[in-house]
């Protein structure tokens, strides 16, 4: 009877498992996993360009004046299907008062001409800050730079 040494033994076991299917439930041979591919945008050119420079990240600090009371988006967020969602403060003289607004947006005539400023139309259809009521409409011009999104009411 003839023995192999060990390391041709551990080396034969090496070749062998390397065959062997991989546990974890993957798929098997000739199966694969669905590509989940990402949303079609409903804009092209700048229009889109200016859209996911809004859609990017919440905007910040913009602030509007309201009846005697200033409203201070602190994080307004936009999403490209046209829906925004925002956590806001009412300044009533001293005293900050935080709420939640949404509702939705659109660009003038569905489209932006450039990829840096676009005309909006907002309407405010949800509230429950103190001395605010939906439905609300207003028209911004927003202008979208490289790391900030600046709005002024039209």
């Amino acid at each position: 009877m003839r023995f192999l040494p060990t390391s041709a033994l551990l080396l034969a076991a090496i070749v062998a498992l390397a065959g062997c299917p991989k546990s974890g439930g993957g798929a098997s041979s000739g199966e694969q996993e669905p590509v989940e591919e990402a949303p079609k945008s409903r804009f092209s050119g700048s229009t889109k360009a200016y859209v996911d420079g809004l859609t990017r990240a919440p905007i910040v600090g913009w602030q509007v004046a309201d009846d005697g009371a200033a409203i201070v988006y602190d994080a307004l967020t936009m999403d490209e299907d046209g829906t925004f969602s925002a956590a806001t403060t009412v300044r009533l003289g001293e005293e900050p008062l935080e709420c939640r607004e949404s509702g939705t947006w659109t660009l003038d005539n569905n489209k932006s001409d450039s990829a840096q400023v676009g005309e909006l139309n907002f309407e405010l259809l949800q509230t429950d800050c103190v001395g605010r009521e939906a439905p609300r409409t207003w028209r911004a011009q927003a202008t979208v730079s490289a790391d900030d999104v600046n709005f002024e009411l039209r």
